[in-house]
């Protein structure tokens, strides 16, 4: 398996402003992205994704550590010896040259033919969507269509790994949603690998087979979308991916009872004891009404409701219980019952339960 791995990387930078010195650095990050994995780093403008991914193409050196590629180290390797292909934030087309000229010429670079080349590259154009716009120039295109044209350009000289650092950002959502599910579409069909950088949920969990989630130079987390979600091993993290319902509490003598007494709940024998946090995602909270049947074991809490929201086709009830708002997903026929000052029961299931130290 080609694998591309980092392997206990580490970069500091240090910048002055207002005879201020900040140091910032990416901290022994070790990742393996494995060969045709569409992998996305995911977080904050400022995390360390950019440099991260900047350090696996060779246009910035580590401190330490090492970049491999299979079994050969890339560390010392100059970024056009490498055989990646990289797609920016904007597509940096020649101006002077037509998409055709454009997207061949990488394949210009690596000697190919004239003929060989060009063939190539509007085939590629096809498959972006670009079809009979071989011989237009960059001005003449709208932004989705130089990105298009940047995507096969990246890609027709047949990366080894493709990296990606936030491409569709500077597009409004209709182009957006178009880009990902175009760019989805041609990793199956080409199997290749992807590395994606974004600070986009959406755009992450849409596309990634794994997603890594970096905050201040660390990675903190990797896995599959569903697995980062429903099992997240901080607060930070839960925090990140818009979960609301984070109750501090204790464990102890096999129950959790949160720091104003107003949840308590049985726990399963083997959690440590402590202090703990308890992670609800919401559409693991119900509203108890007449039309749902509580399960005997379900874990049950009285409050009031605050306010009910609708956003992009769901309904959500903010529910204040003791001293925490909970974020409850509804049915539509619930949320047209619901109105803010009511009282409600909420109850949900200990499988949906998640417990982590900080």
């Amino acid at each position: 398996m080609k694998e591309l791995r980092l392997d206990q990387i580490e970069k500091t930078y240090s910048k002055t402003a207002a005879n201020k010195t900040e140091s910032f650095g990416l901290r022994s990050i070790d990742l393996t992205i494995r060969e045709g994995e569409f992998f996305s780093l995911l977080g904050p403008s400022g995390c360390g994704k950019t440099t991260l991914l900047k350090l696996a193409a060779g246009l910035l050196e580590p401190d330490s550590g090492k970049v491999w590629y299979g079994n050969s180290d890339l560390t010392a390797t100059p970024p056009e010896a490498r055989r990646f292909s990289m797609v920016f934030q904007q597509p940096l087309l020649f101006p002077h040259m037509t998409v055709a000229d454009n997207t061949a010429f990488g394949l210009k670079m690596q000697k190919v033919g004239k003929k060989e080349r060009l063939e190539k590259a509007e085939a590629m154009l096809d498959g972006v969507g670009l079809k009979g716009f071989y011989h237009r120039f960059p001005d003449e295109l709208s932004g989705g269509q130089q990105q298009r044209v940047a995507l096969a350009r990246a890609l027709v000289a047949n990366p080894r790994v493709l990296l990606m650092d936030e491409p569709f950002s500077a597009l409004d959502p209709g182009l957006r949603e178009e880009m990902r599910e175009l760019l989805g579409r041609i990793q199956k069909e080409l199997g290749v690998t992807i590395l994606f950088v974004t600070h986009d949920r959406d755009e992450a969990f849409e596309l990634s087979d794994r997603i890594g989630i970096m905050r201040d130079g660390r990675l903190l987390q990797v896995g599959a979308g569903t697995e980062l979600y429903e099992k997240p091993v901080s607060t930070e993290i839960a925090a990140f991916l818009g979960i609301k319902n984070i109750i501090l509490g204790n464990i102890g003598e096999g129950r959790f009872v949160s720091a104003d007494g107003a949840i308590t709940m049985d726990v399963k024998n083997g959690e440590p004891e402590g202090e703990r946090f308890l992670i609800l995602r919401p559409e693991a909270l119900q509203v108890a009404d007449g039309n749902i049947q509580v399960p005997g074991d379900a874990i049950r809490i009285k409050g009031h409701v605050l306010k009910v929201k609708f956003l992009q086709g769901f309904y959500t009830a903010i529910v204040q219980a003791g001293n925490h708002e909970l974020e409850c997903q509804l049915f539509r026929g619930q949320s047209e019952q619901l109105e803010a000052g009511q009282q409600v029961e909420v109850f949900f299931s200990q499988c949906d339960v998640r417990f982590v130290m900080e």
